[in-house]
């Protein structure tokens, strides 16, 4: 099996980065062996990327308390190597190429307190002696991860745990362990180990752990199972002694049954403190809040990391809203959160990076504690336009707030209760300057103990945007890092902001010379919008009244109206009153009472309470046709020819152009006496006229109904 490239990749991370660091300040060349460097009084002895091999070991001074060989290329450690440094107390040995450790090599070290021997090449079947770690009589921490156990002739699932039967004061240990399909648990040899608290598995290979895995290790209250790969988490895998403290399951692939179950393991755990579970769940969506209230209200819970999962919301009910008073850090970062929403009058750091609340929180808040304990809150990469007024209310103990990395145009949300903020980072976002005058004058109040970060940021270099460049050049000493400011002006050049005092004297002489020309200008402009704002009014003036009575009738009038095919009435009636009797008795009785058609009659029909205007408005809509009787009364009405206009709109605007009028010229008209909309009407021969004599009455209604079916 080859080494993975993320695995090289760690190493180098975790473990080349710090030596490089340590080199840094550890200036003294060994007198004993110029390749190691040494702390004063050589208790602190490096010789970190020497190329020390099994025959050039140097030979250590006695008082030495603390010896790095981190990244060598030793095989074998010569017995007496450390017999004589009786005072040595951390050994580290990490990343060399260990096969084999010979009896005697750790003879003398009764002092050593940590020893690591993580990624050497430590062949278990070339029989180690059982004892080998005897004479470490006071060693408390151990570390044997990452000794290639699927590389040997036998496969080892972990470090062998016959070797660790005598460390009789071992606390901490650090291994691999895991099998790709055996179900694997921890050997019984370790219940002599009654004070090992703490167990790192480092190469972890669990894709299921029971109440078998830990069976044997009944004292933990420190366990890190991070890359374990585990889908499967079954219930009481924890250790029965429920003294849990500490708990890092990150990066694994659980389900939502295993989440529950998990979750119902640490409500017996009362001591837990800290809870880590980083890119654990990456398929559930879906976070109960009672998991993060009243299954943990009975701990002694302080911090909780559930970033890098796929959550989409969190939001507290009636049952379960407020945090733990103990609670202290929760992280939720880099998820999908669009809502999240609990009580948190204790917590003192809140992380929300990198998740989609930007158009939650333009209205609604996080918490509605009226006062919190929060100061550090971080809400930055959320897409966040604008931000609720009261967003920060209660936040008095508050230190720093990072907004990065949004949409924010402006601070318009209020900052009075921030009276303890010493850092606001608004970087990287859209802001051309501050409109708010509360805003600034709390900034200021606040100047001599805030650190304002509005870096790559452009903003507006123009006359609007002058008071507040001017505010900035009092303020100056609050921003830090100005060389990354840059302002744009109206011509658009651009340039940096590292000196705000020329920039505003500029734009203070360009300004003062436009004023008199801007006014002008505004006057004569806002003249002639409304001159023609008037003028479009009396243009439209039907269309306007039609949609406004469209709306009124619940439609979406800025979109193109697709009417039912089914309507209520066959015919939307309009006439005068003097007309009332040819209505009632012929129209009525030839068309409803004869062919079952439904006619639309305003005194018969309209909704009694309802505005007259909304009645016509509503019949027209619900009818097919609209008949209107024409005579020099109906001319003259103010109601017909509002119906007329309605029906005429109703045409174009919802029955995509489809003429629905139907003129019936009960008098003799004369075309000088009708208005040119009629008479275009009449030129589509859209009319029909009232007969005076039996037979033409026959055609007349006969026509009619033509026209209706």
């Amino acid at each position: 099996m080859r080494i993975s490239n993320v695995y090289v990749t760690s190493v180098y991370v975790i473990y080349i980065m710090p030596v490089v660091i340590t080199g840094i300040f550890t200036e003294n060349v060994c007198k004993f062996d110029q390749r190691c460097k040494c702390s004063n009084l050589s208790i602190a002895v490096y010789c970190d990327h020497k190329n020390i091999t099994n025959d050039n070991i140097p030979h250590f001074p006695k008082e030495v308390h603390k010896l790095f060989m981190r990244f060598n290329k030793v095989m074998i450690i010569p017995p007496t190597t450390f017999n004589h440094l009786e005072t040595l107390i951390e050994l580290d040995l990490s990343w060399n190429r260990l096969s084999y450790i010979e009896e005697g090599t750790f003879y003398g070290l009764s002092s050593l307190k940590t020893l690591s021997i993580k990624g050497n090449c430590l062949n278990y079947s070339l029989e180690i002696p059982n004892d080998i770690f005897k004479p470490l009589v006071s060693l408390t921490h151990l570390n044997v991860a990452r000794n290639m156990l699927f590389y040997t002739d036998r496969e080892f699932h972990t470090f062998p745990s016959v070797f660790l039967t005598s460390l009789n004061k071992l606390q901490s240990i650090e291994v691999d362990a895991g099998h790709p399909s055996l179900l694997f648990r921890f050997s019984n040899r370790y219940l002599s180990l009654t004070h090992l608290t703490r167990l790192k598995i480092d190469f972890c290979w669990l894709p299921s752990v029971t109440n078998l895995t830990f069976l044997y290790l009944p004292y933990l209250e420190y366990i890190e199972m991070t890359n374990c790969k585990i889908q499967n988490y079954d219930v009481g895998t924890l250790p029965k002694k429920k003294k849990i403290r500490y708990l890092d399951i990150s990066h694994n692939r659980l389900n939502d049954d295993n989440l529950l179950t998990l979750m119902q393991d640490l409500l017996l755990h009362d001591e837990l403190q800290v809870l880590k579970m980083t890119n654990s769940f990456p398929l559930v969506l879906d976070y109960n809040p009672a998991y993060l209230t009243s299954q943990l209200i009975e701990t002694k819970i302080e911090e909780i990391y559930l970033n890098n999962n796929s959550f989409i919301e969190i939001d507290g009910d009636e049952k379960n809203f407020m945090l733990p008073t103990t609670l202290k850090v929760c992280d939720f970062s880099n998820n999908k959160l669009g809502k999240f929403y609990f009580g948190m009058p204790y917590l003192s750091t809140l992380n929300l990076r990198n998740n989609s609340l930007g158009a939650y929180l333009s209205s609604e808040r996080y918490t509605n504690s009226s006062k919190t304990e929060l100061r550090k809150v971080d809400i930055s990469n959320n897409l966040i336009y604008d931000l609720s007024y009261s967003m920060f209310h209660g936040h008095v103990k508050t230190v720093k707030i990072n907004l990065s990395k949004n949409k924010l145009t402006d601070v318009t949300f209020d900052l009075s209760h921030l009276v303890s903020l010493k850092e606001l980072d608004l970087s990287s976002n859209n802001i051309g300057g501050i409109s708010s005058q509360a805003s600034m004058d709390t900034l200021h109040k606040l100047s001599k103990q805030l650190k304002i970060d509005l870096s790559n940021i452009l903003f507006n270099c123009s006359c609007k945007n002058l008071y507040f460049l001017q505010w900035m050049n009092a303020n100056v000493d609050m921003f830090i890092f100005k060389h990354k400011y840059t302002c744009r002006f109206d011509n658009n050049d651009v340039v940096y902001l590292t000196n705000v005092n020329d920039i505003v004297k500029q734009l203070e002489k360009e300004c003062s010379s436009h004023t008199t020309l801007i006014i002008c200008v505004t006057i004569g402009v806002n003249t002639a919008l409304v001159i023609l704002f008037a003028g479009l009014m009396f243009r439209f003036r039907w269309k306007l009244r039609y949609l406004y009575y469209m709306t009124r009738h619940k439609y979406d009038v800025f979109k193109s109206i697709q009417s039912s095919p089914n309507y209520k009435y066959d015919a939307f009636i309009s006439y005068a009153n003097e007309e009332t009797d040819f209505v009632v008795n012929d129209i009525i009785r030839n068309l409803e009472s004869d062919d079952n058609m439904k006619l639309c009659v305003h005194q018969r029909d309209f909704i009694p309470g309802e505005e007259i205007t909304q009645n016509i408005t509503n019949g027209i809509h619900q009818s097919k046709k609209t008949i209107c009787i024409l005579t020099r009364s109906f001319l003259d009405s103010y109601y017909c020819m509002f119906e007329f206009n309605m029906a005429r709109m109703e045409s174009i605007y919802s029955r995509d152009g489809q003429n629905i009028l139907f003129l019936i010229f009960y008098e003799q008209l004369r075309p000088q006496d009708l208005p040119l909309v009629i008479l275009e009407l009449v030129q589509k021969q859209s009319y029909i006229e009232y007969p005076n004599d039996e037979q033409g009455n026959i055609v007349f209604w006969e026509k009619i109904k033509e026209s209706l079916v």
